[in-house]
């Protein structure tokens, strides 16, 4: 409905000729937060937006830095906030999920993606030989290797690739035990007369099909206004990223103080669908004696999930973007401590500010606090 002031204003711009703007409603930024996809990822910040965002929106920054970008929510976030966004992760699938998600529109139409999907004919290939009885049914497998055979044949744009390999890695995680990739356990889903605790039966038995498409139209309700194009760097050790952002922003590995527990890291968690982003090369890497078809990480990638080594390559990171607002998030209990962390940022910032908030993961029973060290540089 027109309000007065915005009649008194067209009235005043009929009297003296001169042309006038659409008053349009200013988007709460928590009325944004509140469309973003949904996703199933462990440790995913999505829940903790609105809190982040009460202590970020003071600073002062145009260009961000998110170095382990994960599900992309934070970098969403500061896109929201209209900042010039670099997205930075250490896998490959998740380049997918930036471009997608960081994308002003969609690369294609809903009827689109209806053909796509309409057209896979599901085939034995790396998926149904290398995967049979270990995450998905003999059909499920064939399906997906028929899906990545569709997707290859229609020689697409890298846009239209990213978007459908995203809808495919949601599905995935929607119809697996726990979300993860890291057990053998599609008996779980499978076995009859098993008393379950968790899970959703009627999700995992839901095709790849319908799981796609609902989160195509999760994406489609998105709406952000549009701003500045994001940068998406290629997945890659975070210490090699060169410094010069006005805030960088940092949600590392969480590593566990006894070494045992840090065994099933993100490769471990998601190297299936890393795989499906390598999918060309995925077979010949495959380690035949792993019972989930794991392949081997980068050097790198297993150094940031060791115990002995995450603490040095954190502070080394840290050290690096001095220079810049550093907002690191961290969990409490982890390694290493919270004392620590804040002895490095308070003798490497001019201002350091610690602020925490109650968070636990859907699959820990613990109550942990969620940490926000925020250090301004000298």
């Amino acid at each position: 409905m027109e309000t007065a002031i915005a009649r008194q204003i067209s009235r005043c711009a009929r009297e003296q000729e001169i042309p006038t703007v659409a008053l349009r409603r200013i988007e709460p930024l928590t009325e944004a937060i509140a469309r973003f996809p949904s996703t199933r990822y462990y440790g995913s910040k999505r829940r903790l937006l609105g809190w982040m965002y009460g202590h970020l929106a003071g600073l002062r920054f145009e260009t961000v830095l998110d170095a382990f970008g994960g599900t992309g929510s934070v970098s969403l976030l500061f896109k929201a906030m209209r900042k010039q966004v670099t997205y930075h992760d250490g896998m490959r699938f998740n380049e997918d999920v930036a471009q997608t998600l960081l994308a002003d529109d969609l690369a294609f139409a809903r009827t689109e993606l209806e053909s796509l999907l309409a057209s896979v004919s599901p085939c034995t290939a790396t998926i149904a030989r290398r995967f049979d009885g270990v995450f998905f049914t003999a059909a499920e497998n064939c399906w997906l290797d028929g899906f990545i055979e569709a997707l290859a044949e229609a020689a697409l744009s890298a846009k239209y690739v990213a978007l459908s390999r995203y809808l495919l890695y949601q599905a995935c995680l929607k119809k697996r035990p726990f979300n993860l990739f890291h057990r053998a356990n599609l008996g779980l889903r499978t076995r009859s007369g098993v008393k379950r605790s968790f899970g959703n039966a009627v999700t995992w038995e839901r095709s790849f099909a319908d799981h796609m498409v609902q989160a195509y139209d999760e994406l489609a309700r998105l709406a952000l206004p549009r701003t500045r194009c994001a940068s998406i760097l290629p997945a890659s050790d975070p210490n090699l990223i060169s410094p010069g952002y006005d805030l960088v922003y940092v949600d590392p590995p969480y590593i566990n103080r006894e070494q045992r527990y840090n065994r099933d890291d993100y490769w471990r968690r998601y190297h299936f669908l890393e795989g499906l982003a390598c999918y060309q090369n995925w077979e010949e890497q495959i380690d035949p004696a792993s019972e989930i078809g794991l392949f081997p990480a980068p050097d790198w990638f297993g150094e940031w999930g060791r115990i002995g080594a995450f603490k040095d390559r954190l502070f080394s990171f840290v050290d690096a973007h001095r220079r810049s607002i550093v907002v690191l998030s961290y969990v409490s209990g982890a390694h290493p401590s919270e004392a620590e962390i804040k002895a490095h940022f308070e003798d490497r910032f001019s201002e350091v500010s610690v602020h925490s908030a109650p968070h636990h993961h859907a699959l820990s029973k613990s109550r942990k606090r969620e940490l926000l060290f925020i250090g301004r540089p000298k």
